[in-house]
């Protein structure tokens, strides 16, 4: 590794050192850093005069993405659990009916916000994540207009859907449950046991049990949000 290249790792490290990031997420950053120099030294020249920018720049940018890889999951689950409890009409579930504005977001803005959510946090710290970033926005505008329509009664009427389709929703929300719990994105499993919560209906058929099924489930939801928020409070702040 070029002296330079070297002296460049020691400077981010001391700054986010004197930021107070936790260990592993320095070494992290680290090998991100190393990986990326990899690609200067082929050319046989120093990192910053590879990227075009200063070791301030560089530091700047990991900064930033720091900032967002530690707020994203908690934009990601706030927005899309707004939306779950706010537009999935559990009442609806049991007729296999949806409301217009439910399809919408489960078939277009839903995947469209995992997608978005799932490339910030596969991004490097050292470039920038712009194109997410605005797309994240517009979603976020979206979701807002969703919200007032469904305030307004501006439902975009009432569909058939089946009750095969919320079959697959309630599938959705297993995977999502114990996925989140296997790779320990407690966003993701906040975000599958609403899923279950909303479609419990068509999974139990005895009413009182789904019933008591249902409130468990929101239980267990207000734990992992405790959890979470306690999680989030310990964590340093970029």
């Amino acid at each position: 590794m070029r002296p330079n290249d070297r002296t460049l790792i020691d400077n981010v490290e001391d700054y986010l050192t004197h930021k107070g990031i936790t260990t592993t997420l320095i070494d992290d950053v680290k090998e991100n850093l190393r990986k990326d120099i990899q690609k200067s030294e082929k050319q046989g020249v120093d990192y910053i005069e590879y990227r075009q920018k200063s070791t301030a720049e560089i530091i700047l940018t990991i900064q930033k993405n720091l900032f967002t890889l530690q707020f994203n999951p908690v934009v990601f689950f706030i927005i899309n659990f707004i939306l779950i409890s706010y537009l999935y009409d559990k009442q609806l579930v049991s007729f296999g009916a949806a409301t217009g504005l439910s399809i919408l977001y489960i078939i277009i803005l839903f995947p469209i916000s995992v997608t978005i959510y799932s490339r910030i946090m596969r991004k490097s710290y050292l470039y920038q994540n712009r194109l997410e970033s605005y797309i994240g926005g517009i979603l976020a505008i979206v979701a807002i207009v969703l919200i007032g329509m469904n305030t307004f009664d501006i439902t975009l009427g009432i569909h058939i859907v089946t009750k095969l389709t919320h079959m697959i929703i309630a599938i959705f929300g297993f995977f999502f449950t114990f996925w989140g719990l296997y790779r320990k994105r407690l966003e993701y499993t906040g975000i599958g046991l609403l899923l279950l919560q909303k479609t419990i209906d068509i999974l139990i058929p005895d009413a009182q049990a789904a019933q008591l099924i249902s409130i468990a489930i929101w239980v267990m939801i207000l734990v992992l949000i405790i959890f979470y928020t306690i999680e989030l409070s310990s964590k340093k702040q970029v």
